[in-house]
């Protein structure tokens, strides 16, 4: 993970398959991106004098300086993660957020990347949680390719029992897991990027498929409207571990998995 709050940047890293090569890619992604991140700052900080988040985001695209930071990471991980696994099958997913300044404004802008299915909400108010990012797996197919609606797409992904899905629903279930690109693959992924206004109270989650594949988008809501600002990250991923040791007679949602969370309150 990545918490630099002094220089706006969030990110998870989630290195695929679980085994000591998983965990050097998503350490190898990690560094690649702080160093990349931190370069950038002090350049900053050459002109400003102080190490601190970008404060005008209208004086560059900070859309493509997180590409080229994945870019980056990408490349890191393919050489001298392999060199250090000691294999080139490696790879890890990645989400991360950037925040910036708006002149004239009390509102921040974050412009946030993802590769993968590692997941950025926004919870905003009395609104609905909302995914602001699409995963880069067999759901988001389907529905590229008009064989389920996204309604359809969204009630599969958050089912909690077999018998709320037809037998071919629950097929695409049990393979909604797989991701059809990574860091450190064959070729370079394409990198979603995009960005949002921030307002004060808007809370912003960055999590790995350990937590939203183990609790549904209402679940995690709910944790992070009566969760106090300090511990969402930690019940969350409690929650979601208790959920990963139920039995799957109880809910076709238990998974083992690593689990990463990270929680932004904001207060500006």
């Amino acid at each position: 993970m990545i918490i630099d709050e002094l220089g706006g940047l969030f990110a998870v890293f989630d290195g695929v398959g679980g085994s000591a090569a998983a965990e050097i890619a998503s350490q190898t992604a990690a560094h690649s991106t702080r160093q990349a991140w931190k370069r950038i700052l002090t350049r900053e900080r050459n002109r400003r004098k102080i190490y601190t988040f970008l404060e005008d985001c209208s004086k560059r695209d900070l859309c493509e300086i997180l590409e080229k930071l994945i870019l980056e990471a990408d490349e890191q991980v393919r050489t001298s993660g392999a060199q250090r696994a000691g294999t080139d099958d490696l790879a890890t997913t990645v989400a991360l957020a950037a925040f910036c300044g708006q002149p004239g404004s009390h509102d921040y802008m974050m412009v946030y990347a993802h590769v993968g299915d590692s997941r950025i909400y926004l919870l905003r108010g009395d609104e609905r949680i909302k995914r602001l990012t699409h995963d880069d797996g067999l759901l988001t197919k389907l529905v590229e390719n008009q064989i389920v609606n996204e309604y359809h797409a969204f009630r599969i992904d958050q089912a909690m029992r077999a018998d709320q899905l037809s037998e071919v629903e629950y097929s695409y279930f049990r393979l909604r897991g797989g991701i059809t690109q990574a860091l450190g693959g064959p070729i370079p992924p394409t990198i979603h990027t995009d960005k949002i206004s921030i307002r004060p109270g808007d809370r912003i989650l960055l999590c790995t498929d350990g937590i939203h594949d183990n609790l549904t988008d209402e679940e995690i809501e709910d944790i992070l409207r009566t969760s106090p600002r300090p511990s969402a990250a930690r019940v969350l991923v409690e929650s979601a571990r208790q959920r990963s040791h139920e039995d799957r007679s109880q809910t076709i949602r238990s998974k083992p998995d690593d689990m990463s969370a990270i929680v932004m309150t904001c207060r500006f």
